[in-house]
């Protein structure tokens, strides 16, 4: 066991000082001493060991971070903040100088020491350039001893820190603290909870006062309790001890410390394995021991020592000279980033029991597969259950356990309750491995990640490498799908196909019945008296007997969270507990619940979250609001008010005046409600969960107008934070990943406010609902989802529809009236618009023809000519009307319409016809399909010349440059000149590619026009390349049935033609069929559809 170093052995100013190193260093412990506290080399067992040095960990080097604080000045307090970022880049220099990038860091602050280590982690996080990220990957977690954290300026607090230099001699006087100093701390501490932090922080606080001794006397205070230390982190773990403030850095016999150390520590390895370029398995072969950390230092050059102020800190101005950061070894071919943990919900430290349950699900997982199975579908178990019974827990619990063992070589975590958040989880898998780049549009294209995913899961591999380059064993995979009560929510993505192994969480018993869904599985059982004694005992930390507790509660692990919280908060015994309880169960109207409830166990899980509700003293109204949102991933950036405009403040408070708007009340609100485990955080610390049964009991007892203006509350917070496109041409991108991010709020709020809003006073709330549904469904209808989008729209204009006809008698004046008046008709105009476009691209010529037609009209009355000059709408309006017309097949009426949307834009006073570039696609489609092949050509050449001259040659802007060149390929080939029309398709299958993706529809109408090329030049192979790719974008859904038909046709001609009769035969018969269908025509002896026939079948624009 090393001994503490002698104190004689000075060290320079700023330092990073050597306690202890073993031979070869695989884990890095940097240790700050507060101001006048021991300092770290006396950071000793009984035995006078250095006691971080007998953490289980391999290969430990254990550094001092020497401050130079020695004597308390009003100046002290700024320095140490300062020391965050000098500390910093020693560790950065370190780091790099002694090749240590796959050490895990833990950081250990004592006292004052802790602020710097506070600081040293909120710049990290902060800051985004390449030099932070070593740090931010290695960085294991941190413990605070006894450090002081508030955001309260409350001044008799922070006077305590004034003494905290005098802890460990004589000469304590009274001390005080400045004003300005006492901002600083604060500002300090809002910082870090506000900093984006995520890694672990053990904060460890002292239960015995301090002595502190005066010439003739002495004083015992409460220096740094729980309160004062605890900051609120979402990955912080609190641990108290039986110590004073003085002694509190030599804690070494807490088995809690030690477990949290060595925990954190295991989960970094992974994190830096999984993170490295390297394989798992070859950063396990580059050193059985680690890096030699002697051997490399002795390898340095003569200069300066690595850890002296000039090397590590700079001049004391902070200044400092990066060295560049040495380039991680890469190898020959490009690996898939495994393994590959993508698990949102964070492990739960005070998990309890359930180790039957768990066994169960590991050994049907690990068990042999039978020789003889027949299909390729992954193994699947259900743990099915009500709410509060602890399915999600149990499968967070096997799954984190599944990491630290590497059991799978991937985890996937899936919110399954809505098939939207299916669809992008299983999209997300796509981008946690590395199939495709999270910035390109691919990664925006729900069907090209969900097929990249599903090829993955059914044949994972390690490389993205022909098949005789793949490594030797097949990778394993794990996908939770979580909270899928509804299992027809699965429609499209089950069964997974694979060689893995799905978990689920549901309500439904069905859900583990082999011929419902899963193969196997069970039901999760509540609690026996035993197990909840001893779980509330665990979580409360007493010796008492729990059992008529768990009677309460009905065994359901939830509850009895819940309870514990409300016990250790208000300092009860149990018997004050049951005493309590027992009283206000015989009124469970205080608690805001009907008698008729059911169940005993019903009753006494809802009474307990409304019980844990009604403790709250701050965090009501933040859980009132996070009631109304998804309850599965809610950013807590759109809940933070207190950073943003005042405007939104007040429109906040004018629906819910007690929400916590100021930065300070939002923090206190959401600390209480962590510390209650009415709510938790995510893996990300950004983000806050909230399970669905803790929604419906605060709902539940909300009065009718606490509800409605709950849910206004939680209305404008969305609709502040989400991406409103403006009405015009719109087809823009890039605000697909923030919709996508809070489209799930929306959802939820779409659900709950459909028979609410109608019962609103406001009219303000009435509009801004409106408007997100309508502009929420634009852009899910813009992403592919046609038939999905249509119900928000048609909410929204329902919703305009009823406040117009009583508008008279809301509003608070006739000129807040008429604005409304005006506001409601622009929004039902667009949902018109919209509920058009929704037609055209799902093949409703009827329908889009009937919201058109009033689209038009309703823009014909309000746009008079002189709105015409700044106004795009009616312009669109006739454009749209004539899409209509062509849809049905009118093509005159349609080639009126778009000379006239030309005609009215032409009088802009600043009229771009780059921006009116539809109308004239649209009007040379018009010529084209009534053979007037000269002006068709003429009117795209033009169209496409005013898109150049403003956006450049094949713009990736929008599609817009695609399908002038798609048209011009159909012109030229009706003119016969075959190769250019080539050319011209396959410019507009890479435009198209290059924007909207290689999944939308259209990029598949060009796929089919680049095939019916390669077929007439007798290209077999590049047309059937083609053809499956249009397949493959047409798929099963109805809405393409028409195009998918035309391809089927299409692809029975290649294949004939090639040589493969039979296939021909049976694609061809296929086809027919098909065309009979959507046509209603019998069939009849010789009289098949032709290709022109087919051609009939899709939009104008697709032929």
């Amino acid at each position: 066991m090393p001994r503490r170093k002698g104190s004689g052995v000075q060290a320079p100013k700023h330092a990073l000082r050597q306690l202890f190193r073993s031979p070869k260093v695989e884990t890095l412990f940097v240790a700050v001493s507060g101001v006048g506290t021991k300092p770290s080399h006396e950071w000793t067992d009984e035995e006078g060991n250095l006691w971080l040095t007998a953490i289980k960990a391999p290969g430990i080097g254990l550094f001092s971070y020497e401050h130079g604080i020695s004597k308390p000045d009003g100046s002290m307090w700024q320095a140490l903040l300062d020391h965050g970022q000098i500390l910093l880049k020693s560790i950065l220099t370190l780091v790099e100088t002694q090749h240590l990038q796959h050490c895990p860091i833990l950081l250990v602050g004592h006292s004052l020491g802790g602020l710097v280590v506070k600081e040293t982690l909120r710049i990290a996080y902060e800051r985004t350039e390449q030099q932070y990220r070593p740090f931010k990957k290695s960085l294991a977690g941190a413990i605070l001893m006894g450090t002081p954290h508030s955001i309260s300026p409350d001044k008799e607090k922070w006077q305590k820190v004034a003494l905290l230099p005098y802890v460990a001699g004589v000469g304590f006087k009274t001390q005080s603290i400045e004003a300005d100093n006492i901002k600083k701390l604060t500002q300090s501490s809002q910082d870090f909870d506000s900093g984006g932090v995520i890694c672990p922080v053990l904060t460890v606080c002292e239960k015995r006062e301090t002595k502190l001794k005066q010439l003739f006397s002495s004083k015992r205070i409460m220096l740094v309790e729980r309160e004062f230390a605890q900051t609120g982190s979402g990955g912080e773990e609190i641990v108290e001890v039986d110590s004073n403030h003085r002694n509190l850095c030599n804690s070494s016999r807490d088995k809690r410390i030690h477990e949290f150390i060595e925990t954190v520590l295991e989960d970094s390895r992974l994190k830096i394995a999984r993170d490295s370029p390297l394989s798992a398995i070859e950063v396990d072969e580059l050193d059985e021991s680690g890096y030699d950390m002697a051997e490399s230092s002795s390898n340095q050059t003569s200069g300066p020592d690595p850890f002296t102020a000039s090397a590590t800190a700079g001049s004391s101005d902070l200044g400092f000279e990066f060295v560049p950061m040495a380039s991680n070894p890469r190898l020959d071919h490009e690996l898939l980033k495994l393994p590959c943990y993508s698990i949102p919900v964070a492990r739960n430290k005070d998990f309890y029991g359930r180790e039957d349950v768990l066994g169960k699900v590991e050994e049907y997982f690990s068990s042999p597969r039978e020789t003889d199975d027949e299909d390729n579908n992954a193994r699947s178990f259900a743990l099915c259950g009500p709410g509060g019974i602890g399915k999600t827990q149990v499968a967070a619990e096997y799954v984190h356990r599944c990491k630290s063992t590497r059991a799978f070589d991937a985890i996937f975590w899936i919110y399954a309750d809505e098939p939207s958040k299916i669809s992008d989880g299983i999209g997300q898998i796509a981008i946690s491995l590395g199939l495709v780049s999270p910035d390109s549009l691919d990664a925006l294209d729900p069907v090209i990640t969900a097929n990249l995913t599903k090829g993955w899961l059914s044949n994972p591999v390690r490389e993205e490498v022909p098949d005789e380059d793949r490594a030797s064993t097949q990778p394993s995979w794990l996908v939770v799908l979580d909270n899928v009560d509804d299992i027809q929510v699965l429609e499209g993505f089950w069964p997974l196909e694979g060689p893995g192994c799905v978990l689920l969480t549901s309500r439904d018993p069905l859900s583990k019945k082999p011929n419902v869904l899963a193969d196997t599985g069970l039901d999760l059982k509540s609690f026996t008296r035993e197990e909840s004694s001893r779980m509330i005992a665990q979580l409360t930390k007493r010796r008492e007997d729990g059992r008529g507790i768990g009677d309460r509660l009905g065994g359901l692990p939830l509850a009895i969270a819940q309870m514990a919280s409300v016990i250790i908060r208000n300092h009860m015994t149990f018997e004050e507990f049951i005493e309590t309880w027992d009283e206000n169960k015989e009124h469970p109207e205080y608690l805001g619940y009907n008698e008729g409830l059911g169940q005993s166990d019903t009753y006494g899980k809802n009474l307990s979250t409304a019980w844990a509700i009604e403790s709250l003293r701050h965090g009501k109204p933040l859980l009132d609001v996070l009631a109304f949102l998804d309850p599965d991933t809610i950013q807590e950036y759109f809940l933070k008010v207190g950073s943003q405009e005042d405007a939104l403040k007040v429109r906040i408070q004018t629906s819910l005046e007690d929400y916590p708007t100021a930065s300070f009340a939002y923090l206190r609100a959401r600390k209480e409600l962590l510390q209650t485990s009415l709510v938790s955080k995510d893996s990300t610390e950004k983000n806050i969960s909230v399970h669905r049964m803790v929604q419906d009991a605060t709902r539940s007892k909300m009065s009718e107008k606490r509800y409605q203006d709950t849910f206004s509350a939680a209305l404008q917070l969305v609709s502040h934070a989400w991406p409103f496109e403006a009405f015009g041409w719109r087809h823009g991108i890039a605000r697909w990943r923030k919709c996508e991010e809070l489209f799930p709020h929306v959802l939820r709020l779409k659900g709950l406010g459909s028979d609410l809003v109608t019962k609103l006073e406001s009219l303000d709330i009435r509009i801004a609902y409106c408007k997100l549904m309508n502009d929420a469904g634009w852009y899910y209808h813009e992403t592919g989802h046609f038939t999905e989008s249509q119900s928000f729209i048609e909410q929204a204009q329902a919703v305009v529809e009823n406040t117009q006809s009583i508008l008279g008698r809301l509003g608070r004046s006739d000129s807040h009236k008429n604005e409304a008046a005006r506001q409601l008709l622009a929004i039902l105009a667009e949902t018109h618009h919209n509920l058009g476009c929704i037609g055209t691209e799902s093949n409703q010529p009827e329908f889009t023809l009937k919201h058109f037609k009033k689209f038009n009209e309703m823009m014909s009355v309000e746009i008079d000519e002189e709105l015409q000059k700044s106004d795009d709408r009616l312009a669109i309006s006739w454009n749209e009307l004539g899409n209509a017309y062509m849809m049905n097949k009118m093509w005159f009426e349609g080639e009126r319409c778009f000379k006239l949307c030309l005609e009215v834009a032409q009088r802009k006073a600043n009229f771009a016809p780059a921006e009116f570039s539809f109308p004239y696609i649209n009007l040379s489609l018009a010529y084209w399909l009534t053979d007037r092949l000269e002006l068709a050509q003429a009117t795209l050449e033009e169209g496409l010349r005013h898109r150049v001259d403003v956006y450049g040659h094949d713009d990736s802007r929008s599609f817009i440059t695609g399908r002038f060149l798609y048209a011009l390929g159909n012109v030229t080939a009706s003119q016969g000149r075959l190769d250019e029309s080539l050319a011209f398709h396959e410019r507009a299958l890479r435009q198209f590619l290059n924007t909207i993706g290689k999944s939308h529809h259209r990029t598949g109408d060009v796929h089919v026009k680049v095939a019916e090329h390669y077929l007439r030049k007798g290209h077999w192979k590049k047309a059937r390349e083609h053809i499956d790719e249009a397949l493959q974008i047409f798929s099963d859904r109805v809405i393409f049935r028409p195009e998918k038909a035309r391809a089927t046709f299409l692809k029975s001609e290649i294949l004939r033609a090639s040589g493969d009769i039979d296939r021909a035969h049976r694609l061809r018969d296929e086809s027919v069929q098909s065309y009979h269908e959507i046509t209603g025509k019998a069939a009849s002896l010789g009289n098949e559809p032709s290709h022109a026939d087919f051609n009939d079948l899709v939009a104008f624009w697709s032929r």
